[in-house]
């Protein structure tokens, strides 16, 4: 480089990627930056990408690189390494025994498959033949070229990258300049970064579902008559993890590329759509993957849904986001009546003013930590099947509470908060489903005050209950979710005598709860759940998962409701 041209080097490329491992089909998302060397702003630019692939070498002679493809070889999914040689002559000394490796293959897939149509057209199309199956691996347009020693060959102008098979098993290289906008002479240096090799993606391990039948016989329940035009439906609540607390430095246990919410996203949408579930609630969905991925997958797949996002937001990649709850049903089985977005924030204002006024400011602090819940009234929709005058109505909870373990009494106070506001809804003979991350362990304050109704938390009060909140509280309440009747959705599971002795190791037989739903640094918890009135439970399936994914089934009753409150949580938590 010239002093001519070191003068115009007047931006600095940083580039960074998120992981080091590329997977096939999943879009590869490098950080640029650019910045001024003279100042922090740069002066005004365009930026250029290239990928580069790791040149391929011979299967045959190693140190010679490859021309040509076996094109046989990519529509059998053989190793793409054995599917390259360096000259024609080269793949025709070696055809007698190449052939042998695709008719080995062609024998395993068809003792694996009864249909074998598809396979023999790939063959014709891609020619079985020696002189038919081949391709040139360059056209005139390729570009190489030759960095650190390594010969590579440019795959893509972009700023992402979705590899493919072709790239299966080789390194990429990224490489990002500035330059001017008018002349487009380089205003920077190349700054370049090599990936690991690319990976395929392993299949993910089917889930296995455990059907709980005959209820009756172990619960002590008033059952509505199971037949054939009961109303019932599935629901199915799942925490799937903010791409904004996916850190690595958290989750160190797994792999950097199986974090990255482009991977992530597909197999989380194929997962939730293979539940079938007429309701779907999320916690930690990221407002813009709300907006721009999950509202348009599942609205085409027939749901409506509701969405409330906390109130506190992050500054990343030009823009603020956060994440919240989102709640999705069928629209041909339900339609939302009434809607209650709950911020916990709000209501513990009048919890602060009631205390002491010198610990005001620290309880602005402690209690308000941007937490909210989502609750919806539904309303079964006429299918054309006489449901009489009254149509069906159940009301869905979906919330996240706090995580930190240092804040117990911020816990209590949300899930008190939640619970005194939904027992007013419940005066209107309308059944309940709460569904979400509780971030409580079972025999915990919130636990206890979901499952038993009432709770007295004395112990350690200076460590627990700095504040003093806990005498503000109504920690008691009339909803019938108490532990005795068992109807937490896992406590069902355990107490319907349909267990087998593998699941019973799952579950901890004094909290009536399983062994753990979460797997955070190495260390199991149970921290999830769906609870119900117990009224109107019908058939459970509850599905085991470190996610704690569940869905059961529940029967409707058909009665005339009152109008739901209009404000359930208008000062429903302090009170004397």
């Amino acid at each position: 480089m010239d002093s001519q041209e070191s003068e115009r080097l007047a931006c600095k490329v940083i580039v960074t990627i998120p992981y080091a491992t590329p997977v096939v089909g999943v879009v590869f998302k490098p950080m640029v930056r650019v910045l001024g060397i003279n100042s922090f702003q740069p002066p005004q630019h365009d930026i250029t990408f290239t990928w580069y692939r790791e040149q391929i070498t011979c299967s045959v002679h190693h140190l010679k690189l490859a021309t040509t493809q076996c094109m046989t070889c990519v529509a059998l999914d053989m190793p793409v390494r054995e599917s390259y040689f360096c000259s024609n002559q080269c793949f025709l000394d070696m055809w007698p025994q190449h052939k042998a490796c695709h008719c080995r293959t062609i024998e395993s897939v068809n003792k694996g498959s009864n249909n074998c149509y598809s396979l023999r057209g790939r063959l014709r199309r891609s020619g079985f033949w020696a002189n038919s199956g081949i391709v040139s691996v360059f056209g005139e347009s390729e570009t190489l070229v030759e960095r650190e020693g390594k010969t590579w060959i440019k795959v893509g102008s972009s700023k992402t990258y979705v590899p493919s098979m072709n790239d299966f098993g080789f390194c990429l290289m990224f490489e990002s300049l500035a330059v001017d906008c008018s002349y487009g002479f380089p205003m920077s240096e190349i700054m370049s970064i090599m990936t690991d090799p690319v990976i395929i993606p392993p299949h993910p391990c089917p889930r296995r579902m455990i059907q709980i039948q005959h209820l009756k016989e172990y619960r002590n329940i008033a059952f509505e008559s199971q037949s054939s035009n009961a109303d019932t439906f599935s629901v199915l609540s799942y925490n799937i993890l903010s791409d904004i607390y996916a850190y690595w430095s958290v989750h160190s246990k797994c792999p950097g590329w199986a974090l990255a919410w482009e991977y992530r996203r597909e197999n989380l949408l194929h997962e939730i759509i293979g539940y079938d579930a007429d309701i779907i609630c999320l916690q930690e969905v990221q407002s813009d993957h709300f907006e721009n991925y999950f509202k348009p997958k599942l609205t085409k797949r027939g749901y409506s849904v509701t969405y409330k996002k906390k109130a506190m937001q992050l500054y990343t990649a030009n823009q603020y986001i956060s994440d919240g709850c989102a709640t999705f049903f069928r629209h041909d089985r339900f339609k939302e009546i009434t809607k209650y977005e709950l911020e916990f924030d709000k209501t513990a204002l009048s919890v602060i003013d009631r205390l002491e006024p010198g610990k005001r400011a620290q309880g602005q602090i402690r209690l308000k930590k941007g937490n909210i819940a989502l609750v919806i009234i539904l309303e079964r929709v006429e299918n054309g099947s006489s449901l009489g005058a009254f149509q069906p109505r159940i009301c869905v909870a979906n919330t996240h509470i706090h995580a930190n373990p240092d804040f117990p009494d911020v816990k209590l106070y949300q899930v008190a908060s939640l619970v005194n506001g939904l027992e007013k809804i419940a005066q209107s003979q309308i059944p309940l489903l709460v569904c979400g991350d509780m971030n409580s362990l079972p025999g915990s304050d919130p636990h206890k005050f979901l499952v038993t109704g009432r709770v007295y938390p004395v112990s350690k009060q200076e460590r627990t209950d700095p504040l003093g909140i806990y005498r503000l509280l109504k920690l008691q309440h009339s909803i019938p979710l108490g532990i005795l009747l068992q109807v937490s959705a896992y406590s069902s599971l355990l107490h319907s005598g349909r267990v087998n002795e593998d699941e019973e190791k799952k579950m901890n037989q004094e909290t009536k709860e399983p062994l753990f739903t979460n797997l955070f640094g190495g260390y199991p918890a149970t921290l999830d759940y769906i609870f119900h009135t117990e009224r109107t439970i019908w058939r459970l399936k509850v599905f085991w998962s470190f996610w704690t994914l569940k869905v059961f089934k529940q029967a409707l009753s058909r009665q005339p409701y009152p109008p739901p409150p209009q404000d359930p949580w208008h000062q429903a938590v302090p009170q004397s």
